[in-house]
């Protein structure tokens, strides 16, 4: 091939029809055709030099086409329009389509290891999609709206409109907004961008007198050091660059009036090529083949001008320089078998279409009952006084429908048929009794394997909200459930795991008590949540509080695969979900408990005669690494010269490792749990690295030296099953050496390794819990918790002291099924095991296990603009702190961190998919008794980081600036300072009067025992009436007061309630609060139509 070109006769094919421009052009590399984008957004294959036209497609949004790649089995394309980057096969039959929520900019035309493409938004981020699927596995952020993407050998390559490029380390998961490294290329936009090698090549826009203006210039840039080398002169201003292949120093620069430049940028003293293309219109792409032995130019007009470095005389000429792979053209549809049409011709032999999706009349058999007879019932007979006025007319039977049967319709009774609907309190009088078990309302086990007990249940939501759900049916049990409509709920089971985990349980209920000042602390909430559920004792739970924190940390720490943003596709893996927070969880409370050099010692070394005292006076390790910590040496030994370094390792999580699939001539590795967790712990490997002993690249071998002594109390393993073969391993029924065909077992004997020799001495770990991911035959999928309970150890009653915790649902079951993977519907997540020899010796004698009562004594704002004025409240000596049966009135206000999300459906009916998420925004306590009797010691209003949606200032009475620490007047304190002082009034076994309390504890996340609570809207209740009476109505006709006139205010509240208790008092010693309670519902009655001036109201 010649170094010069010549201009040949051009390609106007495109423009037989109408005239267009062609926007995107790209070489075939496998065949002789040349790929078009035009500017109604179709696609177009032209064949060989006379441009013959072959298969076309649209890339949709109608409008042109922006970016064209072509592969050797593929057609990627994107249109201007963003609305997806999509794959094409050679044929026309489109493979895959990504289509995210905002306009797609660009993608990569070259891959990254074979099978990931990149594509940018303008959200604006960065996705890597899987070349084979167009799945998303990777999004990440980006500092500006990227418009050109590439990848070099070594990075991904993005240029910005802000004349940025910035490159990207793919490895890492692009989780800096500004790349690895950045520069600068042009201030006002790049318009073209390419690499080769060390260097890459811009050209772009430079700002003039307040107006963008066209660099003359292709700059160059070493992308080893992002510093810029000698640019490339080109004074009619540069519209496209394209790399020359088999030249990777060559360039061809083409302006839009049609100016070719071939230069060599390595070498300029080489004479450089210039051509001056014949158009009549401006060239809007550019294309190179694979060879380098064509060049493509696409103008306005719809004209593909071509130059190539062929020898003219040249018989046959091929845009790659060789024939390569045949044409392929687009399908032709079979004709339709030709059938001769009589009265005797069956209409079977017509045949259906084909169709992926069931079609309505295949009912799948839940819509059936189980009675044959009343699956298929027998058509209605026609009523005789049809039948006597019926009239034929054409074959056609008609008859004018009697007065005594309209009104009727031909509907056939199916007996048993009922509409599922959730189970309410409030409707239990309508109801099956009591003793129906929740297996018996699932649907049929001919539509899904997964037993009954793990399917996920959903919460329904009747007109008195969430508070009217029946939780007590889906679990009997002493032991707490948590509710799922929360955001990040996912975590639930986990949560469970580290709640039954007795020594973590103890540290994090310890961590509550202290000063940490932390806003946002997953292990103060982790105590919150674990006290509430031992106090609870089989009451559902809420986690809103520690789940809103996942989320705030995780986004603050950009880990966003971590958020669950409620609206997450069916084939969400939740089990990478989960286990990647595990990591998250664990590196954070390690470092949240972490108050070193005073941390206390929880794990006591064991007693020996020999033992020495060199530790005894080192400042310990965090309490969650003491209990979690594997601390061992990482042994690295160099292959080639065999130098060996030692590196300290400390790690909390040990994830799973499996052999490779053995070869044919192999023997099959040996799979057993025990043996796997070892060589996990152990974890040998090896990798390539320059040995700095030897000074030669070579092979590295490492591995884990641990003795056995050195193992920690609790192991937390990630299981990493995240295919099929690995799933295999755990699955039941694979004749295994312990007979019983499983894999699990509930205790697992284990031994260290020092300096790569086993350590003689074993210990024994015992299998507590375990979070499992559940998923159905339609990919949906969900997490539950199995857990070895401590509590129900010993109990002769129970199956065995196994628990499922399916969210709110909680069952028991036996060891066997607890330990059993019977098929692929249950997939191993997270495991904790306890060290048994370890147990004697945890002391948590040193852990601090009460609240300081002084935070009830002293003033905790944080406001900066406080006024004194607005001040009601007075804090609690010393002599007032509570004791035992003290009695307090409390009322709380909230707000709206999250809309309601409710569907509507055709029917004129709707349903709450998820309740409105609120969030303690002011909470009163008053003194219930004694000489300040009515006068609030805590009035606190709630300060939040979170975007507040909503303040409901007409029932909250909160506005805009009352929870900002710069503009709030009021007292304002963090949400954790609050949440402490009313868990020490539970915990001192205060009396807590109110009206509507269970709603109000539930949202602030604390279970208070009922015993301690009295709640006016069940002192002025009649069960029979099943109407209760609002704390305005109360406040009107029993106290002779009008509250809540404008806004809620919740001493008002508070003091209404209080006064109430004490009006109930008086009257039960009168003897006349039945009377008086009758003609409260007569008087409520009376004003449930027509309320009374003050406009009262009665609430359900």
């Amino acid at each position: 091939m010649s170094t010069s070109y010549r201009i040949v006769e051009p390609i106007a094919t495109l423009g037989e029809t109408y005239v267009q421009p062609i926007t995107a052009l790209c070489f075939d590399p496998v065949s002789d055709s040349l790929w078009t984008g035009t500017n109604s957004g179709t696609v177009v294959a032209l064949h060989s030099i006379h441009g013959l036209r072959g298969v076309s497609f649209p890339v949709g949004g109608g409008l042109a086409v922006k970016q064209l790649s072509v592969g050797d089995n593929y057609v990627r394309a994107l249109g201007v329009a963003g609305e997806g980057v999509g794959s094409w096969a050679k044929g026309g039959m489109n493979k895959w389509f990504f289509r995210p929520s905002s306009t797609v900019t660009a993608f990569s035309a070259t891959t990254y290891s074979s099978n990931t493409i990149a594509a940018s938004t303008t959200l604006p981020d960065i996705y890597l999609l899987n070349s084979m699927t167009g799945n998303a596995t990777r999004q990440a952020p980006t500092s500006s709206v990227v418009t050109h993407l590439q990848f070099s050998h070594s990075a991904l390559l993005s240029a910005s409109v802000d004349g940025f490029v910035r490159a990207h380390d793919p490895r890492t998961g692009l989780r800096r907004e500004n790349g690895e490294n950045s520069v600068q290329a042009h201030t006002s936009g790049v318009q073209d961008l390419q690499s080769s090698g060390n260097y890459f090549f811009t050209i772009g826009w430079s700002i003039r007198r307040g107006h963008d203006f066209p660099d003359p210039l292709v700059k160059v840039y070493d992308l080893r050091t992002m510093r810029p080398l000698p640019p490339v002169p080109f004074s009619d201003g540069p519209s496209f660059i394209n790399i020359l292949p088999k030249h990777s120093s060559s360039l061809v620069v083409t302006s839009a009036q049609g100016l070719v430049n071939v230069v060599d940028v390595s070498d300029y003293s080489k004479a450089s090529g210039f051509y001056q293309l014949e158009t009549a219109s401006y060239i809007t792409s550019t294309s190179v083949s694979s060879n380098g032995s064509f060049i493509a130019f696409g103008d306005g007009v719809g004209v593909v001008h071509l130059m190539t470095a062929t020898a003219s005389d040249d018989t046959e000429q091929l845009f790659n320089g060789f024939e390569g792979q045949p044409i392929e053209w687009a399908d032709v549809p079979e004709p339709l078998p030709h059938i001769e049409w009589t009265d005797e011709t069956p209409l079977n032999s017509i045949g259906l279409p084909h169709y992926s999706s069931l079609l309505l009349s295949s009912w799948t058999p839940q819509f059936l009952p189980p009675s044959n007879i009343a699956a298929h019932p027998p058509p209605p007979k026609i009523p005789p006084q049809i039948l006597t006025t019926m009239k034929t007319n054409d074959n056609v039977a008609y008859a004018a429908l009697p007065k005594e049967l309209r009104g009727r319709r031909n509907r056939a009774a199916l007996a048993g048929a009922r509409e599922a609907k959730g189970r309410f309190r409030s409707g239990r009088r309508g109801m099956d009794s009591d003793d129906v078990e929740l297996e018996t309302l699932m649907i049929d086990d001919s539509v899904e394997e997964v037993p009954r007990i793990y399917r996920q249940v959903e919460i329904e939501y009747s007109k008195f909200g969430v508070e009217d759900f029946d939780f007590g049916f889906y679990n009997r049990t002493p032991f707490s459930g948590l509710e799922t409509h929360i955001l990040n709920s996912y975590t639930n089971p986990l949560l469970q795991v580290l709640h039954y985990t007795f020594a973590i349980r103890v540290l994090a209920k310890s961590h509550v008590t202290t000063s940490c000042p932390r806003e946002h602390c997953l292990l103060c909430e982790l105590g919150f949540v674990t006290r509430m559920l031992e106090d609870a004792r089989g009451t559902n739970c809420q986690g809103g509080n520690w789940c809103r924190v996942v989320g705030v940390l995780a986004q603050a720490q950009n880990q966003l695969e971590l958020i669950d943003y409620g609206r997450e596709p069916t084939e969400v893996d939740y089990s990478h979900m989960i286990q990647s927070f595990h990591r998250f969880l664990v590196d954070h409370l390690s470092l949240e408990g972490n108050a070193f050099p005073h941390n206390p010692v929880v794990v006591k070394p064991p007693s020996s005669p020999f033992q020495s005292d060199t530790h005894a006076h080192s400042p310990a390790a965090a309490p969650i690494t003491q209990l979690l910590g594997i601390d061992a040496k990482n042994i690295i030994v160099c292959m080639s010269c065999k130098a060996v370094r030692e590196k300290e390792n400390m790690t909390h999580i040990v994830d799973m490792i499996y052999p490779r699939k053995p070869l044919p001539n192999e023997p099959p590795p040996s799979t057993s749990f025990p043996e796997l967790l070892r060589a996990s712990l152990i974890r040998q490997m090896t990798h390539k690295a320059t040995c700095q002993t030897c000074k030669q690249f070579a092979t590295f071998s490492s591995r884990r030296s641990i003795p056995t002594a050195d193992l920690p109390p609790i192991l937390a393993v990630n299981a990493c099953v995240y295919n099929e073969e690995n799933l295999r391993t755990w699955m039941d029924g694979s004749g295994r050496a312990s007979g019983r065909g499983r894999f699990l077992e509930p205790q697992v004997e284990l031994r260290g390794e020092v300096e790569g020799v086993d350590d003689p001495e074993s210990i024994e770990y015992e299998l507590r819990s375990m979070v499992v991911q559940i998923t159905t035959k339609a990919k949906h999928s969900h997490l539950v918790a199995i857990v070895k309970v401590p509590e129900a150890e010993g109990q002769s009653d129970l199956k065995s002291p196994w628990f499922v915790f399916n969210d709110f649902v909680v069952r028991n079951i036996t060891e066997e099924e607890a330990l059993s993977f019977p098929s692929t519907w249950k997939v191993p997540a997270i495991l904790y095991l306890e060290r048994i020899d370890v147990r004697p010796r945890l002391d948590f004698s040193a852990l601090p296990d009460e609240l300081d009562p002084s935070i009830l004594s002293r003033d905790t704002s944080i406001s900066i603009n406080r006024d004194k004025n607005l001040i009601r409240h007075e804090c609690l000596r010393f002599e007032e702190l509570p004791k035992p049966g003290t009695l307090v009135a409390i009322d709380a206000e909230f707000v709206s961190m999250q809309q309601e999300e409710t569907e509507y459906r055709s029917d004129g009916t709707n349903r709450v998919i998820r309740p409105a998420r609120l969030s303690l925004a002011r909470v009163s306590v008053l003194r219930g008794d004694g000489p300040k009797e009515g006068v609030p010691f805590i009035d606190d209003h709630i300060h939040t980081s979170e975007a507040i949606v909503d303040y409901l200032t007409e029932f909250s009475g909160i506005k805009f600036g009352d929870l900002d620490p710069h503009l709030s007047r009021h007292t304002l304190t963090p949400l954790k300072l609050v949440y402490k002082k009313l868990r020490l009034l539970v915990d001192r076994g205060c009396i807590f009067i109110g009206h509507g309390l269970s709603k109000d504890f539930r949202i602030i996340n604390i279970f208070v025992p009922p015993e301690q609570v009295i709640d006016t809207v069940d002192l002025y209740f009649l069960r029979a009436r099943q109407r209760r009476l609002s704390l305005r109505f109360l406040s009107w006709f029993v106290l002779q007061e009008t509250i809540q006139t404008d806004t809620h205010d919740s001493i008002e509240d508070a003091r209404s309630a209080l006064r109430l208790y004490k009006a109930y008092h008086t009257f039960e010693e009168q003897g006349v609060f039945d009377a008086k309670l009758e003609e409260l519902y007569r008087e409520g009655r009376q004003y449930v139509s027509k309320p009374p001036p003050s406009q009262l109201i009665l609430v359900d």
